[in-house]
């Protein structure tokens, strides 16, 4: 068990140091590309989390969840994307990847306990803590064109960076009723820099730079409730279902963060092999610039069906404000968004003996999701299929943990001048131990 945590938190580590390039023209806009907050057990089911609960994992999304873990869950997933972009002039293909995140969620009183001291209280509680990436900016994109008087200007657009969030989230459930909350810290740092080369033979060559350092931090919070509706029982024992369904919602409101940047607008005569300006004016400098930056409400709802051990069956639609969104640093005009997915896990066989695969969890699923950027006066939207498995791990004292993967295929931004068709591979470790916080005896 030590061994195997030692070896994902330097698996993990090294993929967050050595991460692919990324060149997402889309990531120019707001605070750039949007990353899924979803594990990848939920990725593989079109990403649905309103409704989604299990005793031996996360649900980052809707921190209810957390009031039905039976055991101490710790997640952490990798991913990778290749897209593939495509204009009206060119082409052009790339990989990129990250750690995806690092969570760990825990029921506050141990079930081994529960059993010991014939404690039956209809109230259960979870916490959890988690960090993830938010988004992501990284673009290197070039143009050229030819002005009358100035001749042959070429111009690089170049940004990277991102946001994080590092969230702390409670639940309280009653019987089949959970509320829970989360609250979080939303930090990062991105770079955006625009360089205009006027290289007309009758002129002399000079070059325009404009450089802004933007750096985002605040609180962010969202609540949710799931309420399990019951269809059956184990062998007539109100206490244990074995078919149910599941009602969810989470919300949260516009989210007011801060904004602190950096701006320089430098005029040369190109740059040396060092990377120094040369014969340099610097016609603009802003240092320690504070404004204000909006991120808009959002709400989800979502529905599921479960028959424990055999079959999960779920639908979601979500919707958030964008036309809300302000950030007084780099103001843009956004619209708002709604989503719809769907998806389902089956397992063939859960307590099958000799056939592994029979034990294994099938998921599959399916999503569109609309884009709050508009690009050149057009909306974008991003649909695509989901597929993936859970494969189950037995562990020293009979801990059953999980290695999840899942693979998306779609498309965004389809009629609009840039297109991407993307294929994501992701995979996730969970790893389960229900000996936390157990009261052990000696008589």
């Amino acid at each position: 068990m030590r061994f195997l945590a030692s070896a994902l938190f330097c698996l993990t580590a090294f993929a967050a140091w050595a991460q692919p390039k990324q060149n997402s023209p889309y990531s120019r806009f707001g605070i750039g590309d949007p990353l899924t907050q979803s594990f990848v057990h939920q990725t593989a089911m079109g990403s649905q989390f309103a409704a989604f609960h299990d005793p031996y994992h996360l649900n980052l999304q809707n921190p209810a969840s957390y009031a039905f873990l039976r055991s101490t869950a710790f997640e952490t997933g990798l991913f990778a994307k290749y897209s593939h972009l495509k204009s009206s002039t060119a082409t052009e293909n790339n990989w990129t990847g990250n750690l995806s995140y690092l969570a760990l969620g825990f029921t506050l009183k141990s079930p081994i306990n529960e059993v010991l001291d014939k404690d039956k209280t209809p109230w259960k509680y979870g916490m959890g803590f988690s960090l993830t990436p938010y988004s992501i900016v990284g673009y290197n994109i070039e143009s050229s064109e030819t002005l009358p008087e100035l001749g042959e200007v070429a111009t690089n657009f170049k940004g990277n960076g991102g946001t994080y969030r590092l969230q702390w989230s409670n639940a309280v459930r009653y019987k089949n009723t959970a509320f829970g909350a989360t609250l979080g810290w939303m930090f990062g740092k991105s770079t955006y820099e625009n360089t205009t080369s006027f290289t007309d033979s009758l002129l002399p060559t000079f070059e325009d730079n404009i450089r802004k350092d933007i750096g985002i931090h605040g609180f962010v919070w969202n609540v949710g409730v799931q309420h399990d509706i019951p269809l059956a029982y184990a062998n007539n024992n109100k206490d244990v279902m074995t078919r149910w369904i599941t009602l969810g919602l989470t919300a949260e409101s516009n989210h007011k963060l801060r904004t602190v940047s950096d701006a320089y607008f430098i005029r040369s005569e190109g740059r040396l092999s060092s990377g120094a300006y040369s014969n340099a004016d610097t016609l603009l400098q802003e240092t320690d610039v504070r404004r204000n930056l909006t991120i808009p409400a959002g709400i989800a709802f979502g529905i599921q069906y479960v028959n424990v051990d055999k079959l999960k069956l779920g639908a979601q639609f979500g919707f958030e404000s964008w036309s809300n969104y302000e950030n007084e640093a780099r103001p843009e005009t956004f619209r708002n968004t709604v989503s719809v997915s769907a998806g389902l896990e089956y397992i063939p066989d859960y307590a099958s003996y000799n056939k592994y695969f029979k034990r294994v969890r099938y998921r599959f699923g399916g999503y569109y999701r609309q884009d709050p950027r508009v690009i050149d006066g057009e909306g974008i939207n991003d649909v695509g299929v989901s597929f993936g498995m859970g494969f189950p791990i037995l562990l020293p004292r009979q801990q059953t943990s999980f290695v999840n993967s899942a693979f998306e295929f779609g498309k965004i931004g389809g009629g609009s001048p840039i297109e991407e068709t993307y294929f994501r591979i992701s995979l996730g470790f969970t790893l389960n131990d229900n000996s936390w916080f157990y009261k052990r005896r000696f008589e």
